[in-house]
């Protein structure tokens, strides 16, 4: 059964705005920050620079559908993504006043037009074999996201992937997993993802990956300040491909 997730759905939007606000109360307890350190890299320090710099990702990405999207945009809208970059106190307080909701596979959390959720599928992906369930060394493969999105563009996803061989509704030895940053079009925001550990226990596959969040905040003096932020992306699955344990710890 599903546990209730909230409180617990910290995703990348939401450590960026741990990162600028130096507030670790709605981070991981297991999260580090690092503290900032002064950097004369150019950053984007005014909202036309912000929102320019996020439609440009947007393009390169191939999303057309983004980028329609994020031209129609209201003036409201547009001062409010920038505002959640360039001023820690905006991106603090929609963290902290949001509300959760489960949408089939999906759970989310909003507040106004941010919002930050996990996807697990609810099916099982087909056996790579090809054979049937309960086979004796079958295999599948399982998946779990973790995104940041602002009225409907998706800003930031991460992703965990995993096969494993099963027998009935248990798995019986990890064959493999990946880490990857799927999107990342925040500005001055670098996302990385690498693996952490893949192992079978209790009957059941997981696969965990470690998410490094590096972001820079303009400073009044004309540099900017860098923080780091770190947390374990973790998707754990039984045989039959259902999923246990998505989120971050």
């Amino acid at each position: 059964m599903k546990q209730p997730t909230y409180g617990r759905i910290v995703s990348i939007g939401a450590v960026c705005a741990v990162v600028a606000t130096s507030m670790i109360g709605t981070a991981p307890a297991s999260a580090a920050a690092a503290p900032p350190a002064a950097s004369n890299v150019a950053a984007p320090r005014t909202p036309s620079a912000v929102l320019s710099a996020i439609r440009a990702d947007l393009v390169a990405s191939g999303a057309s559908s983004d980028v329609a999207a994020f031209d129609h945009l209201s003036g409201e809208q547009r001062h409010e993504l920038a505002s959640y970059f360039l001023d820690p106190a905006v991106a603090s307080a929609a963290t902290a006043a949001s509300d959760e909701r489960v949408l089939g596979p999906e759970t989310v959390r909003t507040s106004g037009d941010f919002e930050w959720g996990e996807v697990e599928p609810s099916g099982a992906v087909q056996n790579e074999d090809g054979l049937g369930i309960g086979t004796r060394a079958a295999s599948r493969s399982s998946w779990g996201t973790q995104w940041f999105a602002f009225a409907g563009i998706r800003l930031t996803e991460t992703k965990v992937s995993m096969s494993y061989e099963y027998s009935g509704t248990t798995a019986r030895k990890m064959l493999g997993y990946s880490c990857t940053v799927v999107r990342n079009v925040q500005p001055f925001t670098q996302v990385t993802t690498s693996k952490s550990s893949g192992y079978i226990s209790g009957g059941q596959a997981t696969a965990k990956c470690k998410v490094v969040v590096k972001r820079g905040v303009p400073t009044q003096w004309g540099t900017v300040a860098w923080s780091t932020y770190s947390a374990v992306q973790r998707l754990s699955a039984k045989g039959n491909g259902a999923i246990t344990y998505n989120r971050w710890e």
